[in-house]
């Protein structure tokens, strides 16, 4: 994928929160879904994320949290 370098530090940063979450014996479950969320957010455009994307719903949904990356398209 082709992404700005200052997007590509961004999504690193999530996705090491993330990492950091789940390693927690009580994670944040808004928390990560707000990262979850902001992660999908930004690979949706990218036609090659789909999957990603489509993981991260699953996630999310199964985490009983709400799903808002979708939101504006």
């Amino acid at each position: 994928m082709t992404f700005p370098s200052c997007d590509q530090e961004d999504l690193i940063e999530l996705i090491d929160s993330v990492e950091a979450q789940l390693h927690n014996h009580h994670p944040n479950i808004a928390m990560m879904c707000r990262f979850l969320n902001s992660i999908a957010r930004s690979l949706r455009a990218q036609p090659e994320a789909r999957e990603a994307c489509l993981a991260i719903e699953d996630a999310i949904g199964k985490a009983g949290m709400p799903s808002t990356w979708q939101s504006g398209i």
